[in-house]
């Protein structure tokens, strides 16, 4: 790298080239992006290094902002040692072609496959297989997470990233063109050749029978990690919307199967709702939820926000968010309800008529007006004159007009007597 270029990059957010690269690809795609020759700068980059793709797109469109780029460069160099120290298990560790494509071809009789490449990928399972110790599954987990010094940690990803990883290792002998992607629900495993390759657990082994499991070109790989929000992160980070609804888009121009990444898209918004939910945070959640279009997700997240600002006695907040739930009608009257209520019980009679007008509920109403008329009363001394009567007049009038919207024969009696009892 020249001084020039040494210098662009230490001023830049980008740790080399090979960033900008990815970073000017993403930014030059929109819906009118040409689908063959994005796929084929999108293969392009992921021949050059699919970890920098990876790395890059969890920073600048999913938030995780832990990876800035001090960090990125550290596990770029961490990369270097996991790849040497394969290539140093793979001189002492590999087994013979005979016996790799004679197992292949047991599990998938009509696999063909190069022996030498076969070989290759059976010694990425070798050498990651969890009873050596160095990789470890675990669920919902960043590509960042897994590029560790094999000699010091051990390596921790679910199984997008253990995939990325073994497409990494490839690229650096082969061409990557020559993997596909199997995907299952909820999982993704490589495939090559016409024999699957279970990643998490270091095994060749034959999907095919698997009940909605498909294959996809090795770039769909891009789409699933992109829509890969994890829930462990999500409940500790703030996540931008634009950025989550950028990463969605971006995901969905990539993916060869719309259906697949529309899938994958429901149930992103949903796990990113749920999240916003559990921390309180219904504003977001709505947000995430109207971009989602799914009317289930919106209408779930108007009902729990109704619910949770009416506990606290926000009940405008309540109303809004109610308008968006499935059974708003019933929501939003029994907002103004507990308003009434609310307002009833702390003896502001005129707040609580005012609610329950609303929803036209006349029998709280009145007895709204029934404890306005003994407010009045409690004024009134136990024993009172006609002088005293006369004096208090306001008060008895007031008395009266409450009584009479109570409807309460008696306190209308009670009224009309004290009137005539000042006359």
């Amino acid at each position: 790298m020249g001084l020039i270029s040494s210098i662009y990059y230490l001023l830049t957010s980008y740790t080399d080239g090979r960033e900008r690269a990815v970073a000017l690809f993403f930014k030059s795609l929109s819906e009118h992006s040409g689908q063959s020759q994005t796929r084929a700068s999108l293969r392009h980059l992921l021949q050059r290094n699919i970890a920098v793709i990876n790395l890059w797109t969890e920073y600048r469109y999913k938030g995780y902002r832990y990876l800035h780029k001090s960090q990125r460069k550290k596990l770029y160099a961490n990369l270097q040692l996991i790849a040497a120290d394969f290539d140093r298990f793979y001189v002492s560790h590999a087994r013979p072609a005979e016996t790799v494509a004679a197992h292949i071809r047991h599990l998938s009789p009509q696999a063909t496959i190069d022996p030498q490449k076969a070989v290759y990928l059976q010694t990425f399972m070798d050498y990651f297989s969890p009873a050596r110790g160095v990789y470890r599954y675990r669920a919902s987990s960043s590509f960042g997470r897994l590029l560790r010094n094999p000699s010091h940690e051990k390596l921790v990803g679910d199984c997008n990233q253990i995939v990325s990883l073994y497409i990494y290792l490839y690229s650096r002998r082969y061409d990557v063109g020559d993997l596909q992607i199997r995907v299952l629900p909820g999982h993704v495993a490589l495939h090559y050749g016409g024999v699957d390759i279970e990643a998490t657990n270091g095994t060749f082994i034959n999907y095919t029978a698997q009940e909605d499991s498909m294959l996809v070109p090795v770039e769909e790989i891009v789409s699933i990690n992109l829509l890969d929000m994890t829930d462990s992160y999500l409940s500790t980070h703030e996540v931008a919307a634009k950025d989550v609804l950028q990463a969605s888009r971006l995901a969905f121009i990539l993916s060869h199967q719309r259906e697949l990444v529309a899938r994958n898209l429901t149930a992103a918004y949903g796990m990113l709702v749920s999240a916003l939910m559990k921390q309180d945070k219904y504003g977001r959640a709505l947000e995430f939820a109207k971009a989602s279009h799914d009317t289930s997700i919106t209408g779930v997240v108007g009902h729990n926000a109704a619910v949770y600002e009416m506990e606290r006695h926000n009940y405008t907040a309540a109303r809004r968010f109610a308008h968006y739930a499935l059974e708003q009608d019933e929501l939003i009257r029994a907002c103004w309800q507990a308003e009434g209520v609310y307002h009833y019980q702390a003896k502001r009679y005129h707040d609580a008529i005012k609610a329950y007008e609303q929803i036209d509920d006349r029998t709280r109403i009145r007895q709204c007006y029934e404890a306005l008329f003994f407010e009045e009363q409690a004024k009134l001394k136990p024993t009172m004159s006609p002088e005293s009567l006369k004096d208090a007049a306001a008060i008895i009038a007031r008395m009266h007009t409450y009584a009479k919207k109570s409807a309460n024969k008696k306190l209308i009696e009670h009224a009309d007597s004290l009137n005539k009892s000042r006359a």
